[in-house]
């Protein structure tokens, strides 16, 4: 029994070792991978590499991986969804008006690193059916939704954007950038 355990064992830092030679044949190219010291040490020392080596270098790696990970911070991203109908009024166009210029005034940055999306959806059209189910617009609607650690919370701005965004546009913009902000952060 105790034989089949180390059989089992060699077998499997064989198999690690095969891997890692197989994936780096014809690559010596050295870039950024934090797997290419491992994958150069296999290389060159093919013949004198043993099972301590391997688990040696893939723990180190991974710690640096954690290392990486751990200082990385994890940001929240927002959806902003303009729901409309084909045939539109002055009040739904001024709340698309006003959400452009409240995101290229103090969001530009985060729309272009991707950080914010927009999507101006018209509920009409057959393909935009189910994120409108989703978000029950079945006309005019305006939805502020923040994903984070793959969880959502949607806030519905459409009866500010109604009450604001055509006569007061300015007041309309502030309760915009005050639930972006909240979000972003």
């Amino acid at each position: 029994m105790h034989s089949i355990k180390l059989n089992l064992k060699n077998l499997f830092f064989i198999s690690i070792i095969l891997l890692f030679s197989a994936c780096n044949s014809g690559n010596n190219q050295q870039g950024n991978n934090l797997n290419n010291d491992s994958l150069v040490v296999s290389q060159n020392n093919k013949d004198s590499l043993t099972s301590d080596l391997v688990i040696d270098t893939l723990n180190k790696n991974n710690n640096e991986k954690n290392i990486i990970n751990d200082n990385k911070k994890a940001f929240s991203k927002i959806l902003i969804y303009n729901f409309h109908v084909t045939n539109r009024c002055a009040a739904c166009i001024a709340i698309e008006d006003a959400t452009t210029k409240t995101l290229n005034n103090y969001f530009s940055n985060e729309l272009k690193s991707g950080r914010i999306i927009r999507k101006i959806v018209n509920v009409d059209d057959d393909a935009n059916k189910t994120i409108s189910e989703k978000y029950q617009a079945f006309g005019s609607g305006l939805f502020v939704t923040r994903v984070f650690n793959g969880k959502e919370s949607t806030t519905d701005l459409t009866g500010d954007g109604f009450k604001f965004a055509k006569n007061k546009e300015e007041r309309f913009i502030e309760i915009l950038k005050n639930k972006i902000s909240e979000y972003l952060k």
